[in-house]
């Protein structure tokens, strides 16, 4: 029994540490075992994952988890700092939210009364929104209306509008989105032509590429990197465990 606990210990780093290679290349982990101990060793090891195939999952997502936070680490900048996202909430929050959404996306449409209610309970909650448009033409010129509305001082009321909205996206609907925003039309297709907008765009699509997010809504909390709608419950306690493992 000991002995397999063991070689299930073994497996499972092996496994979650991507060198499960070891089972068809045994030259580089194991020099100090002759022919027959490691023909045996490849022989525990077929069979317990035989009898035991649940350890393969297990460690896939162990493997996952400290990919993401590799990946996070290796993007704190761009996360956390890129001096272009909205951020809304507690600015010196101790949990940081950041979204990556499209104004075409009806599952993102969803998340801003999640994160209102959020915001509103947690005075400790950080948000960070970033604009990933990929679904059509109309979501890139949404994303720089909405950023450039920023120059203006009407990102949240233009960021609402935009989420409410149900009809299928044109730039002049767009256009009108903002006007109805309280946001002057004329100097915001000005702002717009500033080529940093764009530029800022790109390197969150840059972000999302080092990470792994692959589409919208998506999220990072902490270490990890979460795709999909969350509903209100799942997302605050996410929130709840990523703040208790801080103050661990």
């Amino acid at each position: 029994m000991k002995t397999l606990k063991l070689l299930r210990t073994f497996l499972f780093t092996m496994i979650s540490i991507g060198m499960f290679s070891f089972i068809g290349n045994t030259q580089q982990s194991v020099n100090n075992f002759n022919i027959e101990q490691k023909n045996e060793i490849k022989k525990m090891i077929r069979n317990y994952i035989l009898e035991y195939p649940e350890i393969i999952p297990e460690a896939v997502e162990v493997l996952r988890s400290r990919q993401n936070i590799s990946r996070i680490k290796d993007s704190q900048n761009l996360l956390y700092n890129d001096g272009y996202s909205f951020v809304a909430g507690n600015k010196n929050g101790d949990v940081t939210l950041v979204e990556f959404y499209d104004y075409n996306c009806g599952y993102c449409k969803q998340v801003p009364d999640v994160l209102a209610r959020l915001i509103e309970e947690d005075k400790n909650l950080k948000v960070i929104f970033k604009e990933l448009p990929i679904l059509a033409e109309t979501s890139q010129f949404a994303s720089v209306a909405a950023m450039a509305s920023m120059k203006q001082g009407k990102f949240s009321k233009f960021h609402s509008a935009m989420m409410k909205n149900k009809r299928a996206l044109t730039e002049n609907l767009i256009l009108k989105i903002a006007t109805d925003s309280g946001i002057d039309e004329a100097q915001l297709l000005i702002d717009m032509e500033d080529p940093k907008i764009e530029e800022n765009i790109m390197k969150t699509k840059y972000l999302v590429q080092n990470i792994g997010i692959s589409g919208t809504p998506g999220f990072v909390i902490g270490n990890q990197i979460i795709p999909g709608f969350i509903p209100y419950e799942k997302l605050k306690a996410i929130i709840t465990k990523e703040r208790e493992t801080q103050n661990m």
